[in-house]
């Protein structure tokens, strides 16, 4: 595993959050940071402020800590990768005096210069350009991604927004994309938060523009809402890896149906799909809020043991744009923790995702609650002790 990371003059080590505890293949910068970086270091003194978009695990934050820089992220995994990178390179201090982190619904500050690396959801791409096409001050644009981001669609939305949009050639599979922002008085109408129906529950889900399944009913969660546990008084449940909270919101449906008043915390580490959760409980279950949390956390880190009755999950594979299993596994470990004793945990998943082992890990088994074509409920309960 590389951790040694030299963009420019200085090395730096870097590590995935939360150190040593991902696929030890994966590092923490790719090519894309190591052009951006490079390409504003040579700018010099022609860059007087940052705006940081989409840093993954904080290498562009920290390879460009000298300057005065507005880091935006929606990811509370990227937001502590950050943090850490810092403290291993002994930069918190030096970077906290001159710069902020803002979360992603927030208005983009004014900069000389705004750094981007591209993402995979084309979506929270334009909300992102959006975003800076209201900036009231003129900045220069870079963005960043390997060659097989860099489409005619993302290049359409760059052109869409901005002027004089033109690109890098190739190096090391990744591509710089240039643009110029000149303020204009244009009234920008986003589409976000986009919203999607689901008959069989008589509800109407919001999301914002970052949310996994916003245009959709996710067919994994619907599958799961259909075969929630019953839901009784003064029970704590919650919504892991919660989305627009689609699972809380079932089940705030079903404690309303069993006049019980139990309590829905919805957790997630992306700061969109808390808030579209929060939004979804505003607008269809109001007078539940007082019994609802809103958490931005990595899987259970900040939640209390023996807190929770039940468990609801539907596990993310993907971190940024890598396949990988240590989210779900993290997931489960937290579950177990938090559970009170004769807790339980209910997972759906797609059938070929090997989840088995590590449920047997951490609960001494499990049980198959209800299956179909595509896929699979697990059941875990926490052994009374």
């Amino acid at each position: 595993m590389n951790i040694y990371w030299q963009p420019t003059d200085t090395t730096y080590e870097l590590h995935r959050f939360p150190k040593g505890n991902h696929d030890k293949s994966l590092q923490a910068w790719d090519s894309a940071d190591e052009l951006l970086v490079q390409h504003i270091t040579a700018q010099k003194e022609d860059v007087t402020s940052l705006v940081i978009l989409n840093d993954s695990f904080g290498a562009l934050n920290v390879a460009l800590h000298g300057h005065k820089i507005s880091s935006i992220n929606d990811s509370y995994v990227s937001q502590q990768a950050l943090e850490q990178n810092l403290r291993i390179n002994h930069l918190s201090d030096v970077y906290h005096d001159s710069s902020q982190q803002l979360d992603s619904l927030q208005a983009i500050p004014p900069a000389s210069h705004v750094v981007l690396k591209l993402t995979k959801n084309l979506g929270y791409l334009e909300f992102q350009l959006q975003q800076i096409k209201r900036v009231n001050q003129a900045c220069h644009i870079v963005a960043a991604g390997k060659t097989t981001q860099v489409t005619s669609s993302v290049l359409a939305l760059f052109n869409k927004y901005f002027n004089q949009v033109t690109t890098s050639l190739a190096k090391k599979k990744s591509r710089l994309i240039f643009a110029s922002h000149a303020p204009e008085k244009l009234d920008i109408e986003s589409k976000y938060p986009v919203q999607t129906q689901w008959p069989e529950q008589n509800l109407t889900l919001f999301a914002h523009a970052n949310v996994f399944s916003k245009d959709q009913i996710d067919i994994g969660g619907r599958f799961l809402a259909e075969n929630l546990p019953q839901i009784s008084n003064n029970q704590r449940i919650i919504d892991l890896g919660c989305g627009n909270g689609l699972l809380g919101l079932a089940s705030l449906m079903q404690a309303q149906n069993n006049n019980a008043n139990a309590e829905v915390s919805f957790v997630d580490e992306s700061h969109m799909a808390v808030m579209s959760a929060k939004l979804n409980v505003e607008k269809q279950f109001p007078e539940r809020l007082p019994y609802c949390q809103f958490i931005q956390d990595d899987c259970l880190t900040q939640q209390e043991n023996l807190s929770a009755d039940i468990i609801l999950c539907n596990p993310p594979f993907h971190q940024q744009n890598a396949i990988t299993e240590h989210i779900a596994q993290q997931m489960f470990k937290d579950a177990k923790r938090v559970l009170k004793p004769g807790g339980k945990l209910y997972v759906v998943a797609n059938r070929h995702l090997p989840y088995q082992v590590q449920l047997k890990k951490h609960f001494g088994g499990f049980k198959v609650n209800n299956q179909n074509k595509k896929f699979i409920i697990y059941l875990c309960q926490k052994k009374d002790k």
